[in-house]
């Protein structure tokens, strides 16, 4: 059965699915009290819409996958400073961030 998306960049699935058809037995009944018979082919459709917030997410999520995971520029900037002795930490800073970050594990 086909699924329909719609509002999404790559909808090349959609395309590439086949259609299923279901047969459908009718049975009428007319005045006289006989029954009538036939076979009637139906198509079944499935279809889901997405909100603009899920395509903005979407989006966004094909925008962050594109960045790099490290910070070159940051990490640059540390060398530097470790190397010509102007680096500065504030370790109070350190040991609370260390222990925020044990208790969100537990």
């Amino acid at each position: 059965m086909p699924i329909n998306i719609s509002n999404l960049t790559n909808s090349a699935s959609q395309t590439d699915r086949t259609s299923e058809q279901k047969h459908v037995k009718i049975v009428q009944t007319n005045s006289e009290g006989s029954t009538e018979q036939s076979d009637k082919a139906t198509l079944k459709q499935d279809s889901v819409n997405l909100t603009n917030s899920a395509v903005r997410i979407k989006a966004l999520e094909e925008q962050i996958s594109r960045l790099p995971i490290i910070d070159t520029q940051k990490v640059e900037q540390v060398r530097n400073s470790i190397s010509d002795g102007t680096f500065e930490f504030n370790s109070e800073k350190i040991a609370e961030k260390l222990i925020n970050y044990e208790k969100e594990l537990a």
